[in-house]
């Protein structure tokens, strides 16, 4: 993904939470006013709504904005309570400066009266307490690689019917790098892999369906994966990120790590299964397939494959150089498969 869309996904999320800190100020304003209302001092609920909106507004273009683009990604290795510890910490002066500083138009001697009171301490517990479920939020989100919200509403409690389209991604030759490398050393290498290939993977607004090994599988409902070609172009954009950090894999681990992806689409059932372990599960041919077709990377020397039913929803651009592997016959399918790879991806000229 170009760097203007990745600007352009983060300024969207910037602007999803500073939609829910609005919301949240609503709130806040409606329990504030009811409060002051029961203890007999005489407030407008409009003025209340008004400033809180206000203060909720920019703040959550500015505390969203500073997560979204300069803490996730750096907290994005801790633990969620730690990474909320350090968030919390970095609250502390940010509270101090809009809550006890510049309501006192920068009096010090005042200020410094003002700060640790119990008015102080709320404004401070308010904000990292919204800041922590935004990051809980977000979070959750990452870890259902984009349907976490679906998880939270319920939206597969009961099975339905979806046109989806799946990527399985496997690295090449990793039984030999794993008999080479040891299993912990082996286990390091895939972590660090995962972690690389995390970002192109949310930026198509892919969603991370299961970790098998050193095997990912991938899914995109059909009208978001076809859109600008995003389920393609996320794994070239996975494929150009590892061939940058080539030289780190070789002097780390003495290999440079190759993925191989195949991809199909078709119907599914998608639905949660479990009561205690709730998870979401795709049932239909189309995952086999996507599989099996991954599977015959090899056997034709490419590192993608595409089915010729998904090619033809995809309509590829002129710049994309696609060539026809033939139809193939694939383990459990009766009828054979037409494949294609793409070879090549030329830059666009700009006139």
């Amino acid at each position: 993904m170009n760097p203007l869309s990745r600007v352009r996904l983060r300024l969207l999320r910037t602007a999803r939470i500073t939609g829910i800190w609005v919301l949240v100020s609503l709130l806040a304003a409606l329990f504030e006013h009811n409060v002051l209302a029961e203890a007999g001092v005489p407030v407008s609920l409009r003025q209340r709504i008004d400033a809180h909106v206000l203060i909720g507004f920019f703040a959550g273009l500015l505390g969203g904005g500073t997560y979204i683009f300069l803490l996730r990604d750096r907290l994005r290795k801790f633990a969620f309570f730690p990474a909320w510890g350090i968030v919390a910490v970095l609250l502390i002066p940010v509270v101090a400066l809009f809550s006890a500083w510049m309501p006192t138009r920068f009096d010090h001697a005042l200020a410094v009266e003002r700060l640790f009171t119990l008015h102080w301490l709320g404004h401070y517990l308010y904000w990292t307490l919204l800041m922590g479920g935004t990051m809980l939020m977000v979070r959750l989100n990452d870890q259902y690689g984009g349907g976490g919200i679906g998880y939270l509403t319920g939206q597969y409690r009961r099975p339905r019917q979806e046109m989806r389209i799946f990527m399985f991604l496997d690295m090449r030759s990793s039984t030999s790098i794993a008999e080479q490398l040891g299993h912990q050393q082996y286990f390091k290498l895939i972590n660090e892999l995962y972690v690389e290939i995390t970002d192109p993977i949310l930026y198509s607004r892919g969603e991370i369906y299961q970790y098998i090994g050193d095997e990912i599988s991938v899914s995109w409902p059909l009208r978001k994966g076809v859109r600008k070609q995003r389920c393609v172009r996320c794994f070239l954009d996975i494929r150009t990120k590892l061939q940058q950090r080539a030289a780190h894999y070789k002097a780390n681990y003495g290999i440079e790590p190759v993925f191989k992806a195949g991809f199909h689409y078709g119907p599914v059932t998608t639905g949660e299964v479990g009561s205690v372990k709730r998870e979401r599960i795709f049932s239909g041919d189309v995952v086999n397939t996507a599989a099996r077709i991954q599977n015959t990377c090899n056997d034709h020397g490419v590192d993608n494959l595409l089915s010729d039913e998904l090619l033809q929803v995809l309509r590829l651009p002129a710049n994309y150089q696609v060539r026809e592997i033939g139809s193939i016959e694939l383990k459990g399918k009766k009828q054979p498969t037409r494949l294609w790879t793409i070879d090549q991806v030329t830059a666009v000229r700009r006139r």
